[in-house]
């Protein structure tokens, strides 16, 4: 097991197609390979877009494009991202400040929450979670991957208190 967890992932490496137009009205193009940050065998994780903004600013999306964000959670921006989560994988409880919106490209998934409950995601599913306290377990022989867009929410309270505090006592993913 150990030695499909350490080795590369097969998957083919995401590709961002960015269009725009140029302040002078030119199309402008990107497409680009967006390789994984780091070799880190438990996830592999990959931001191919920032918008630091919540209101898109076309005349800022090329600069926008051109970031290289050095983490991949980002409470505090809008962010495209990819999760490619190696066989056998059993993943931390967390929670983000964030609404995510989340499409399976690769595999099979399953979400686990706080509660013990989980519920299996396969290619084509979608899913949003709302600042919730989940993580993301492979239970298969095969990679699996997810495809998601990122926006900043609201802290979720229950009863008052965040989800980080008694009873819930979630811990807040910043990685």
């Amino acid at each position: 097991m150990a030695s499909i967890i350490n080795t590369p992932t097969p998957l083919p490496a995401p590709r961002k197609i960015i269009a725009a137009h140029a302040p002078t009205g030119e199309p402008v193009l990107i497409d680009e390979t967006t390789p994984f940050p780091s070799d880190e065998p438990q996830l592999r994780a990959q931001v191919g877009y920032i918008q630091p903004e919540l209101i898109g600013k076309p005349d800022k999306a090329i600069e926008w494009a051109g970031a290289k964000p050095t983490k991949i959670s980002h409470d505090d921006q809008i962010s495209l991202r990819w999760v490619d989560i190696p066989p056998r994988y059993d993943g931390a409880l967390h929670f983000t400040n964030t609404f995510d919106y989340l499409i399976v490209t690769h595999g099979e998934l399953e979400m686990a929450l706080y509660d013990g409950s989980t519920k299996l995601v396969r290619v084509g599913d979608a899913i949003v979670q709302i600042a919730n306290i989940h993580a993301w377990n492979n239970k298969t022989d095969q990679w699996a991957r997810f495809v998601g867009v990122v926006v900043p929410s609201e802290p979720v309270k229950v009863n008052g208190q965040g989800l980080e505090q008694p009873p819930l006592n979630g811990y807040h993913a910043q990685f």
